[in-house]
């Protein structure tokens, strides 16, 4: 079913000024992504420091997504019903830029576990506004949404490389400082300024979500969400603490997060191509395997070097399977309802899926130590793309038996 005749409004025009301003775009991109480079590296490194163990290590990174899970429909609803998208967003980076400084002064398991969940409810929906926004834009001028993407890769890949070469365990100060000014200042004032198209009446959200789950394939697109998002917080969760576990170094804490990300560049600029080329189910699948492989030979790696040397690969996997996933979520949606189809891929994917993953990854890593815990998230790579590919086979027969 095509997206126009999902329509539930009719928008206002507003296609001359949205391709000029996609400049706006590439630098709310840059920024948010280098917010986040600036601390997700290191952010279990900083807990460690704190004394906290595995088993709460892996709370702290399971709870803040269930938040994650209700905030993102919830900031995506309230977007798309009154269509106050920059407001919205404005208000997101506002709040979790201001919870950043509080990690300064605070200690302690309980005082860290609520900042960071104050903090996702507000960052979580961003990346999902922001991608609707960019979707839509790309819908009505045939730009590239990877071309405007591909600057967050920029900007992760700078600060995390950046900052890995000078922290240290007993000096992580800086990391808060720039997440909470990036996202504060930055962030907050190119969302005012991002070009969000405006509808001429309320989008009626239940009728919209009600025509989202009848699609076929949809709720086996979004389960393989959820199963992609537990094993990427196996790995993200963990990887830090894997490399300092072989004898590696902060700054190659960091050095393999900018080597993940740096390859992402070239795949988002070729990202229309890329789509054009190759179905967007293949691209996922692709990924989702290629995860798991990569996955494995870490958890076989007995040298920090080998991990880095495989950290590139994730990054080319990631930049189709993330061009497919969004893609596929912005033509599921009906009009009107861009930031809540976004919205729900964040809650499966980084949310109930990052929950999870968590847990199991916390729980393995005490227990049975670093390569269980990659060989779990491995597995669950290779459940999400069965899911999917069941989920997918069985659209196309309910297709054929109705045709």
């Amino acid at each position: 079913m095509s997206r126009m005749s999902w329509t539930l409004n009719r928008p206002l025009a507003d296609q001359h000024t949205a391709p000029s301003r996609l400049w706006v775009a590439k630098l709310y991109y840059l920024i948010f992504f280098a917010a986040v480079g600036a601390i997700a590296p290191f952010f279990n490194v900083y807990l460690g420091a704190q004394g906290l163990t595995g088993t709460q290590i892996g709370i702290i990174g399971s709870l803040p997504p269930i938040m994650a899970l209700l905030a993102n429909p919830f900031w995506g609803a309230v977007a798309d019903r009154w269509q106050i998208h920059q407001k919205v967003l404005a208000l997101c980076t506002l709040g979790a830029g201001l919870i950043s400084f509080p990690f300064l002064w605070i200690s302690g398991f309980w005082p860290i576990l609520i900042l960071v969940v104050v903090m996702v409810f507000f960052r979580a929906p961003a990346p999902a506004l922001v991608d609707s926004a960019v979707m839509d834009i790309v819908g009505r001028t045939g730009a590239s949404y990877g071309r405007q993407r591909l600057f967050g890769s920029i900007g992760f890949v700078t600060v995390s490389y950046g900052l890995g070469q000078f922290l240290t365990a007993g000096n992580l100060d800086a990391m808060f400082w720039i997440h909470g000014l990036l996202l504060a200042v930055g962030c907050t004032l190119l969302a005012l300024l991002l070009p969000i198209q405006r509808l001429g009446q309320r989008t009626n959200l239940f009728a919209g979500l009600k025509l989202m789950h009848k699609q076929a394939g949809y709720s086996s697109f979004l389960a393989m969400n959820v199963l992609m998002g537990a094993g990427a917080a196996s790995f993200i969760s963990f990887i830090g603490l894997r490399i300092l576990a072989l004898g590696g170094t902060e700054a190659q804490v960091g050095m393999a997060y900018a080597l993940n990300s740096v390859t992402e560049i070239p795949v988002l600029f070729a990202g229309a191509a890329l789509l054009v080329r190759f179905r967007s189910s293949h691209l996922i699948v692709v990924g989702l395997l290629g995860f798991a492989a990569v996955y494995c030979f870490m958890a076989l790696a007995t040298s920090p070097l080998w991990i880095l040397a495989a950290s590139p690969v994730l990054g080319l996997l990631y930049g189709g399977f993330w061009l497919a996933v969004v893609t596929y979520a912005s033509k599921s949606a009906p009009v009107g309802m861009s930031a809540t189809g976004q919205a729900l891929v964040g809650a499966a994917q980084g949310g109930l899926g990052w929950s999870l993953g968590s847990i199991i990854g916390g729980i393995l890593w005490d227990g049975l130590g670093g390569s269980a815990v990659f060989f779990a998230a491995a597995s669950a790579m290779v459940a999400a793309a069965v899911v999917y590919g069941v989920g997918r086979r069985r659209a196309h027969g309910d297709a054929g038996a109705s045709a």
